[in-house]
């Protein structure tokens, strides 16, 4: 076996090192590539260095690419003139040559993809090459993609090794590319990686199989035909991936319209409502559409005030909590927030480490960490930084300003000077939360910090002067979803309250939103009530409608029965997740429930007629009219692509179609019918001749 190892070694590696090559260079290409323009990539719009766009461009389809032309070429080019016989007439089984191909395709494909991805690590993580701080937790969205590359290489190797037609032998790509279609849009790293390696072991096996009987599944070990099958069901599974994808594009099913309320420029509250994402219209509080020339309906949103909610209610009496959100492994934001993240030149950016909560000074044009920032203070590059807590909520301003907020102190943060600067809070803790506030005069944006406090709103400028304190006019336990912005003038200030949102849904879509102007002594200037807006309807794309409605049974089922499982036996997560299901989104889901059992059940009678009409065996039809009713239309795509049906012929006295395999039609009975002499036959059994004697 060794010997085989060597021989694909040496008739592959140059292929090998050429996709080495080519990944390696397109892979430092996508790093240092600046969209924008300039020597410096200081935007970080599209991700930060191993989680850019550009470069997880390159190892999601460079990944894929070079394992499918590995696994192709180790297998291909030996199937002409022969030398696939020879290699088959070789001392060993042909298990031990698939293995031998296989393992020599994997240090190959390390090679190939392995390599250029770990040389990427390195050039980023060597202090230097790059102008952002090293995460280690960001190799894994590209790690995700070269051990999803692994699964298209066996998907080459089983699809070079698998004969029939141009469908059958295009199942394991296709189960290879529904599974880097599912890791990609999941949100958990751990799930990501547990499927593609699932999927690559399945492949592997099914080529295993397939090397001992390349046309049928009647050759192979059970183990691998019983592989080939789950490759064939995740294979039928991409079609409904491309009928998603195709979904997505012919757009959105019915109409969206929502609402929602805004303050404009002069302190007035608007309210905006949108059908399919286009403004129809914008009235004040008595539904009147403003007659302003300046409030024109193209342009009324340009007047509108830059606000942000500071907290969504004052104290915690109810023990509410955001429900529980997946981050999803590819975004760079997971791991690290670059501070104003635009392209102009600096002398310092300045980044936040999510994962150890510190922050990390870069200096961009010598591409090396400058100082630290910490619980205990700014630090130098080397120091050990101890985190800040997950309670310590900060807020950032404009030219690398920090607001600092504990639960009963707020610290002031310049960056560039290295300096922390208490503030006093116009009245006592606990601080609830902040948002940043702005408004547009003709030299540019001013800025504003909002810190919500027990009793009031204080709002603090970008130099940490006290700017204003917002006494509260209403309950902000029921009204606590506070906003606050400023106008213009800099001289009155907006507040905004909304229903607070430990209120169910329901409640407070009756519930209304008031605004008050208030001057910087707090003093009411004008108040509005905004009335509750209609229900929001949101329709989704076809994409998304269909795909939901084609599921398997078994999947959608078997998830909601593992969803009631978990919310009894404590599980929070899954119990939010059963509660959305059936409570707010009842209808929908009952509806989706009843469609999926009713496609089965149609692609279930369709298959139990087909396999009867031609001639499966009566055990096969009902295992196959099962397998459809179970998965869906997975399973009836499974049953056309991999299904071993017979041959059938019309039958010459009934007409009807009968096995070629059989001496006896089964519906009449009738046997093959005799075919005249035409002179042609070399023996003719009627006849007994006698040789004639030599003369």
């Amino acid at each position: 076996m060794s010997a085989l190892v060597w021989k694909e070694l040496r008739e592959n590696i140059v292929w090998a090192v050429l996709l080495m090559l080519a990944l390696a260079g397109a892979e430092i290409y996508a790093l240092h590539y600046v969209e924008y323009g300039g020597s410096l990539d200081l935007n970080f719009f599209d991700g930060v260095t191993l989680c850019k766009s550009t470069f997880l461009m390159v190892t999601t389809f460079g990944s894929a690419l070079a394992g499918l032309a590995l696994g192709l070429l180790q297998v291909l080019p030996e199937l002409k003139r022969d030398r696939w016989a020879a290699l088959l007439h070789r001392p060993l089984p042909r298990g031990q040559i698939f293995w031998g191909k296989a393992l020599a395709g994997l240090l190959l494909y390390f090679i190939a993809a392995g390599l250029p991805f770990l040389f990427s690590v390195w050039h980023v993580a060597t202090p230097g090459n790059i102008n952002a701080p090293f995460v280690p937790a960001m190799i894994r969205p590209g790690l995700a993609d070269v051990i999803s590359g692994v699964a298209f290489y066996f998907a080459g190797l089983a699809v070079a090794l698998q004969g029939g037609g141009i469908l059958w032998r295009a199942l394991p790509f296709l189960a290879a590319f529904h599974s880097a279609f599912t890791a990609h849009y999941e949100d958990l790293f751990r799930v990501a990686v547990e499927g593609s390696a699932a999927m690559a072991l399945t492949l592997c096996v099914a080529g295993w199989g397939a090397i001992h009987a390349r046309d049928t599944l009647r050759g192979r070990p059970w183990l691998g035909w019983m592989a080939f099958l789950i490759v064939a069901f995740y294979g039928a599974c991409s079609f409904g991936d491309l009928v998603y994808l195709a979904g997505e594009l012919t757009g959105r099913k019915g109409t969206s319209t929502y609402s929602y309320w805004q303050v404009l420029d002069n302190g007035r509250p608007v309210r905006f409502d949108y059908i399919n994402g286009i403004l129809v219209s914008a009235t004040d509080p008595d539904g009147k559409p403003f007659t302003e020339p300046k409030y024109h309906l193209d342009r009324v949103r340009s007047y509108t005030l830059g606000m942000n909610q500071a907290t969504s209610y004052v104290g915690n009496p109810h023990g509410w909590h955001y429900r529980w959100q997946t981050e999803y492994y590819r975004e760079s934001n997971n791991y690290i927030n670059p501070l104003q993240s635009y392209s102009h030149p600096r002398l310092e950016q300045w980044f936040h480490i999510n994962g150890d909560s510190h922050y990390v000074g870069v200096l961009p044009i010598e591409k090396k960490v400058f100082a630290q920032l910490g619980a205990k203070g700014f630090a130098p590059a080397e120091a050990a930084v101890p985190a800040l807590s997950d309670k310590t909520k900060i807020g950032e301003s404009g030219n690398g300003v920090l607001f600092v907020a504990d639960r009963e102190t707020l610290r002031y943060v310049r960056l560039s000077k290295r300096e922390i600067t208490p503030l006093p809070l116009p009245a006592p803790g606990p601080i609830h939360g902040m948002s940043r506030f702005w408004a547009r005069v003709p030299s540019g944006n001013v800025g504003f910090k909002g810190v919500a406090l027990g009793a009031m709103m204080a709002a603090y400028d970008d130099k940490g002067q006290l700017a204003a304190t917002l006494p509260y006019q209403y309950d902000v336990d029921r009204w606590g979803q506070l906003s606050v912005g400023v106008l213009p003038s800099l001289d009155r200030f907006v507040l905004q309250y909304a229903p607070s949102i430990w209120i169910d849904g329901k409640t407070r879509k009756t519930m209304p939103q008031y605004v008050d102007l208030v001057d910087s002594k707090g003093k009411v200037l004008q108040s509005y009530t905004c009335l509750p807006t209609p229900r929001e309807v949101y329709s989704t794309t076809w994409g998304s409608f269909i795909a939901k409605r084609l599921n398997s049974p078994a999947f959608f089922f078997g998830e909601m029965l593992y969803q009631c499982v978990g919310a009894a036996l404590g599980s929070s997560r899954l119990r939010e997740k059963w509660e959305e299901n059936w409570g707010e989104n009842t209808k929908n889901t009952d509806e989706r429930a009843r469609m999926i059992g009713l496609v089965a059940l149609v692609l279930a009678g369709v298959t139990f007629f087909w396999a009867r009409r031609t001639q499966v065996p009566s055990r096969l039809v009902l295992a196959w009219t099962a397998a459809v009713l179970v998965l869906g239309l997975a399973g009836f795509v499974m049953f056309w692509l991999a299904g071993a049906r017979p041959r059938t012929v019309p039958c010459v006295a009934c007409r009807r179609l009968r096995r070629i395999d059989h001496d006896q039609c089964s519906q009449c009975g009738a046997g093959w019918p005799v075919h005249a002499a035409d002179d042609t036959e070399i023996i003719d059994h009627s006849i007994v001749r006698v040789p004639a004697p030599f003369a």
